[in-house]
């Protein structure tokens, strides 16, 4: 087995290191817009957050009304997570006896679960018919939270696995475009030069400018909104989709 190691989530989806100044304002605009639009208009609905860390969500949710339940594999610094265990394993009777839910979130968890095939059987298990399920998962990202990092889903899997339990695609979005991608690229690393020879250290300098200078444009948004980006290609940084029980 891996060892699982102790990290601390995030309390809100707010930027903790350059790296993460594309994906995660973009993660936060796509799921607020997708709760605005899919959440379920229930009074005292049960939603189900797997994967919750510390919760960034939770107030939203409860001021909304809703009944707050948030599952992971470790308890977080606050002591609120509310089940402890693995979303694709065998699922505790006391979470089975709390259901059926009205909603679930899961939120860049599904890259560190390996079985796919058992998440979305439990899914559907957890879930009242008609109600819905909000993921969200990287396309493009460093490793992360190693050794448990074990995906990186085109949305054809999103696809095909919906279809084996029962479920139907309500929304499917590849959020994010070849900038995004560049940005948290180019923020991720810093140019060095190969060896100590002068032309090589020339070189690196004018590249480190120009590195700097498509670092600030893409971080300000300057760039983004002067030049489109396209390609022939599909390239995107995250998945969003919202999936229906039948």
């Amino acid at each position: 087995m891996l060892e699982r190691k102790h990290y601390v989530q995030r309390p809100d989806y707010t930027p903790a290191a350059p790296h993460e100044a594309f994906i995660v304002p973009l993660v936060r605009q796509e799921v607020e817009a997708a709760l605005e639009a899919y959440l379920p208009a229930v009074q005292g609905g049960r939603v189900l957050d797997v994967g919750c860390g510390r919760q960034p969500f939770r107030a939203l949710l409860e001021a909304q009304g809703f009944h707050y339940v948030g599952l992971d594999v470790e308890q977080n610094p606050e002591g609120t997570v509310d089940v402890l265990c693995e979303i694709d394993q065998p699922l505790p009777e006391s979470l089975l006896a709390g259901g059926p839910f009205d909603f679930i979130l899961c939120l860049e968890v599904l890259e560190h679960v390996a079985d796919w095939e058992m998440t979305f059987a439990n899914f559907a298990r957890l879930l009242r018919p008609g109600a819905r399920a909000l993921i969200t998962c990287p396309h493009f990202y460093m490793l992360h939270l190693e050794p448990h990092d074990f995906w990186r889903p085109t949305p054809y899997a999103f696809q095909y696995f919906a279809a084996r339990h029962g479920f139907t695609v309500r929304l499917q979005k590849t959020a994010g475009d070849g900038w995004d991608i560049l940005g948290t690229l180019l923020a991720s690393g810093y140019p060095q030069p190969v060896g100590r020879s002068l032309v090589n250290r020339l070189v690196n300098r004018a590249y480190w400018w120009v590195h700097r200078a498509l670092l600030w444009g893409l971080r300000s948004r300057q760039l983004q909104s002067r030049v489109r980006w396209q390609s022939r290609f599909t390239f995107y940084q995250s998945n969003v989709v919202v999936l229906e029980k039948s």
